[in-house]
């Protein structure tokens, strides 16, 4: 876990209210107004963008993963996540995610090095899916 994660993580994990999901429940669909930011403790969630026709990846996240983050600021969750295993989760209400990145231009950097990573990822996913179907 990066320094930049960590420190994002102590400031939303200080507001943030605890919450335990069994395997099977759905935290946001794709397309949902945001509600706010999970941290994940335990378990396992699958994330999934809807109706990509197999073109983006899966990609399960475990304990010390931030979902949601950039749906805090766009306002709508662009992937859909399902509880996979049971998970003990953080939750911050985005208002409160946005009021805490106004206030804190560091902390607004960090947020914005953690999505980047996450759009560096994507990109990879893409770009190795795409030479995958080309080779089949």
């Amino acid at each position: 876990m990066t320094t930049e994660l960590t420190e994002l993580e102590t400031e939303l994990e200080r507001i943030a209210s605890k919450v335990t999901l069994p395997a099977g429940a759905i935290l946001f669909h794709c397309g949902d107004p945001a509600s706010g930011v999970f941290l994940v403790r335990k378990g396992i969630i699958q994330m999934t963008l809807d109706d990509a026709g197999g073109m983006f990846p899966d990609r399960q996240v475990g304990p010390g993963e931030i979902i949601g983050l950039p749906a805090a600021l766009t306002g709508h969750y662009s992937l859909s996540a399902r509880v996979v295993e049971e998970a003990e989760l953080s939750y911050v209400p985005a208002p409160l995610v946005n009021s805490l990145l106004e206030c804190s231009p560091r902390l607004s950097l960090l947020a914005t090095r953690v999505m980047s990573a996450e759009i560096a990822r994507m990109r990879s996913a893409l770009r190795d899916g795409v030479h995958i179907a080309m080779h089949e």
